[in-house]
């Protein structure tokens, strides 16, 4: 591609911290389209596992067996540790402000994440299913 090509804000030189992930940056784009199949992945897999994985029995074994015995747990659970990983990583990426600069201040970037998506991040990335779990335990010792 030639420079008429480009946007502007990949012509410019950034001075970035070290740990500063830039947003259109080969890992960001492979970090995005894996945080999108988690998503579609939780947004096919929760509602079949509400309508019919959900037993009494189903969960007796987990009251006997614990959390970790059934595999679609464990992978609920490792789906949910990527998502606030994701959190992590949105607090480090840079973004192209209105004058078409890219932001590379942390502080700066902290601010604009916070008033954008972070509170939707936050609330996706709560493993509902572990803390319900760990409530039922519990009221099973009381």
């Amino acid at each position: 591609m030639g420079a008429d090509v480009l946007p502007e804000y990949k012509l410019q030189t950034t001075r970035m911290d070290k740990f500063t992930i830039l947003h259109y940056s080969p890992f960001k784009a492979v970090w995005d389209w894996l945080i999108l199949l988690l998503v579609i992945y939780t947004a096919i897999v929760t509602p079949y596992s509400a309508a019919f994985l959900l037993s009494d029995t189903e969960e007796q074994k987990i009251q006997s067996c614990g959390y970790s015995c059934s595999p679609l747990n464990v992978v609920d659970l490792i789906v949910d540790i990527m998502f606030i990983v994701d959190i992590v990583i949105n607090f480090r990426t840079t973004y192209v402000n209105v004058n078409d600069e890219v932001v590379s201040h942390p502080s700066k970037i902290a601010v604009h994440y916070f008033k954008g998506w972070f509170l939707i991040d936050l609330v996706a990335a709560i493993p509902f299913d572990l803390l319900i779990y760990r409530s039922e335990i519990g009221r099973a010792y009381v």
